[in-house]
């Protein structure tokens, strides 16, 4: 079967990802845990829950920091000039992809102490799971198949400082894939398997595992955080006590995914918001800097980093390295060149801060997870992997994006929100835009009732 145009461009991320990163066939242990209060370390400094939602403003602005993503399959650390690069760019943290040798061998101790010598915070992320299937050290006793990092991980690294956690990297995608088949593969469950489930009743099995896993981290004073791809999912992530960092750029519209992100930071009271940077456009990544048609653009890389700092985001990642800097030799590419630049013109820039957004429009959904499926190749509309969606929730997702359409003054159509509806007409049609023009704007889900916390703006109840 000829792959689609989207898994297309998964595969093409593994190659990128995954080449380096041979996979032992390695059983291990299923991680989980409760909730319980860990040892107090700095990496604290980028925990997600406060003790009461709310909309406190801070009383001064809060601190940037900026990092990026990378991976040392290839022995990318040593090479001369990476960690000048790092330098040059100012990169506070590495979101580092991990293989499972790495985990269970020296690898991973080597990444370590690279951070440690360059005063570099570090999270560890497991996205390899995604895109290599039947391996046993990813197979959870429960008919999972998900990485997370190992309990002797967690207490090697349990008092270091510079150590921050785990990101899973598109989980939610992986999780709404459950039972489907892709290329001749049945998507095994991420979290737990929902398919049997209404989308309420997989919504609230999903926020349960999560919140289990944000328990497991926390244990060892380290958080769980969520790298996500689409306009939607966020609520469950957050109401589980999880991060999340949207993805800016990729193919989404920063505006859109600040309403839905900062939206369901606010409702559930969190005190971080992350964001990835994503230079790949679907099948297209400015690998050493070689962009082209279809690629992001440098000027797209600086003013998107210029967003988060003005928007207020907090803990702000790249991805990936090998479109800022020749791994082979640390030059700076183009696209390495405008991050030197923003972090010049940060320093006359206004901060916000998502805290403090004054939205004109408050939205309530139910976070069903639909952007426009209608248009995806292999993408269904599985909420969180519930096997069929509803009529209501259907009727509610057209309001959504009609809504969205009228709200953007047409810059995005009436029936999908981002360029992963590869065969919409408007989509394939239109170049990537930064923003969608859409006004401040939060949006809450299904539980959300305190309209009254927001008496400037107009309440929209999708739910009704």
């Amino acid at each position: 079967m000829k792959p689609s145009p989207i898994f297309a461009a998964l595969l093409a991320c593994l190659a990128l990802l995954a080449a380096a990163a041979p996979v032992r066939a390695a059983s291990g242990p299923e991680t989980s845990g409760q909730a319980t209060s860990g040892p107090a370390t700095p990496a604290q400094a980028a925990e997600g829950q406060s003790e009461k939602p709310g909309n406190q403003p801070p009383a001064k602005a809060h601190p940037y920091r900026f990092g990026v993503n990378a991976d040392n399959w290839k022995g990318e650390m040593t090479n001369p000039g990476f960690a000048e690069a790092l330098r040059a760019m100012g990169v506070e943290f590495v979101v580092w992809h991990l293989s499972p040798e790495e985990e269970a061998g020296a690898g991973m101790m080597k990444i370590v102490d690279f951070c440690r010598a360059n005063n570099l915070s570090y999270l560890f992320n497991t996205e390899l799971v995604n895109y290599v299937p039947g391996v046993p050290y990813f197979n959870n006793p429960d008919g999972t198949y998900r990485w997370d990092l190992k309990p002797a991980t967690l207490e090697k690294l349990k008092d270091d400082p510079l150590f921050i956690g785990q990101v899973y990297d598109e989980a939610m995608l992986m999780q709404s894939l459950n039972g489907t088949k892709v290329n001749g593969r049945v998507i095994p469950p991420y979290f737990l398997d929902t398919s049997a489930m209404t989308p309420e009743e997989a919504f609230t099995a999903v926020t349960a595992k999560i919140a289990q896993l944000t328990g497991y981290f926390a244990k060892y004073g380290k958080i769980a955080l969520f790298e996500m791809v689409y306009p939607d999912y966020a609520h469950s992530v957050a109401r589980a006590g999880a991060q999340t960092a949207p993805k800016l750029m990729k193919e989404n519209p920063v505006d859109l995914m600040t309403a839905v992100y900062a939206g369901a930071a606010r409702q559930y009271g969190q005190k971080r918001l992350w964001a990835c940077v994503d230079l790949w456009f679907l099948d297209k990544f400015p690998e050493k800097g070689a962009g082209g048609p279809g690629h992001h653009t440098p000027q797209e890389l600086f003013d998107a980093l210029c967003y988060t700092y003005t928007e207020g985001y907090d803990w702000v990642y790249i991805e990936h390295i090998k479109g800022l800097i020749d791994v082979a030799n640390g030059r700076l590419t183009a696209y390495g060149q405008k991050v030197v630049e923003f972090q010049k013109a940060r320093e006359s820039l206004p901060r916000g801060d998502w805290r403090d957004i004054k939205p004109e429009i408050v939205v309530k959904r139910f976070p069903d997870g639909y952007w426009g499926q209608k248009y995806s190749t292999f993408l269904p509309d599985h909420p969180y992997g519930a096997a069929k969606t509803t009529p209501a929730l259907q009727a509610a997702d057209a309001r959504w994006l009609e809504l969205l359409s009228t709200l953007s003054n047409g810059r995005l159509p009436k029936d999908a929100n981002n360029w992963n509806a590869v065969t919409s007409p408007y989509f394939k049609r239109t170049p990537y835009f930064l923003k969608a023009g859409l006004p401040p704007m939060l949006v809450m889900d299904h539980t959300f009732s305190r309209f009254t916390d927001y008496p400037g703006a107009k309440a929209v109840d999708l739910t009704q």
